[in-house]
């Protein structure tokens, strides 16, 4: 090699000393309004109607942070109504806290307990750690230990996808279930 070109990688050596030496620090402190919930509710209530008049969506919860840059409302105490067509309670959802996003998904963690609402109803308990709601589609999943109940069996089994509109629930992995000939 010339000694130009060990000369041009000692610079370029150097120069890399130096960025790396008086680089600006991005551990500077984040702007706290960025991470301030845009308004905070205790005791809210709220219920979402559809054209019809009828009601389709309601929630509960006993505080609620919402950020509006994220799009997102923290939540402890949850509880998330969710209606038929008819406009019927159908289900009942609560758990410890909870997070929706204005994408109409929401996540419910710690104890999650869903009641089925409906006379006929072929889930009449259904007990999780952890459930995702995707109202879009009008789903459930959970990648957790999920329990069923009715009057006339107990299922058990890790994870869980349920369609809303279909009135179904499906045990994904694991699963045990006791059949009760009343």
């Amino acid at each position: 090699m010339s000694r130009q070109t060990w000369w041009f990688g000692a610079l370029f050596a150097l120069a890399l000393v130096c960025w790396q030496w008086f680089r600006p620090v991005s551990d500077a402190p984040v702007n706290q309004q960025d991470y301030q919930p845009d308004f905070v509710a205790k005791n809210l209530s709220s219920v979402q109607y559809n054209r019809l008049g009828l009601p389709y969506r309601g929630l509960d919860a006993e505080y609620a942070e919402y950020y509006e840059p994220l799009a997102m409302t923290l939540m402890e105490k949850p509880v998330i109504l969710l209606y038929s067509p008819d406009g019927q309670p159908q289900w009942r959802l609560s758990s410890d806290e909870g997070m929706i996003n204005t994408n109409d998904n929401a996540v419910l963690n710690g104890t999650v307990v869903g009641q089925g609402l409906q006379p006929d109803a072929l889930v009449e308990t259904l007990t999780t750690e952890y459930l995702e709601l995707d109202f879009i589609n009008n789903q459930l999943h959970s990648n957790r230990d999920v329990q069923l109940r009715s009057s006339s069996y107990q299922a058990q089994g890790q994870g869980l996808l349920g369609k809303l509109d279909q009135q179904t629930v499906e045990l994904l992995h694991d699963t045990r279930a006791t059949y009760i000939n009343p």
